[in-house]
């Protein structure tokens, strides 16, 4: 079976609504009300870094944010959604250029890192302005 990379694209290419979208890392707030008093929760809590693998990544950015979409190839389905993290231009701007420092110093210690042409396709990326 070939591997067909694909970017996480949202549908519409819209980032999820604000009241659809859990945190996978957050802890479900209790209703003091209904909730009994009992011992905190096993597991991790809403402090922890959440850790997953991405193997697609998408950008939808406005005048004033990005919203930077990380997620998992599921095979012959759309990417699953694992993460949704925004940030202003600004940072947008330094994580591109540590990233571009991480990759280079990367290929110079191991060798060139080649992507497919079907992903500078997919997200638009005319072929003659990078090199691969």
């Amino acid at each position: 079976m070939p591997i067909i990379q694909r970017p996480y694209v949202p549908p519409e290419d819209k980032p999820p609504q604000e009241d659809t979208y859990i945190n996978p890392g957050e802890v479900p707030a209790l209703n003091v009300n209904t909730a009994p008093a009992a011992a905190p929760a096993e597991g991790p809590s809403s402090l922890d870094p959440i850790t997953f693998y991405s193997d697609s990544f998408h950008i939808f950015s406005s005048l004033y944010s990005a919203v930077l979409f990380f997620g998992e190839q599921v095979e012959e389905r759309e990417p699953i959604l694992r993460a949704r993290i925004k940030v202003s231009p600004q940072m947008m701007k330094a994580i591109a250029v540590l990233s571009a420092k991480h990759v280079r110093e990367y290929e110079e210690a191991v060798g060139p890192i080649t992507l497919p042409e079907q992903v500078y396709a997919a997200w638009e990326i005319d072929t003659d302005s990078h090199s691969h």
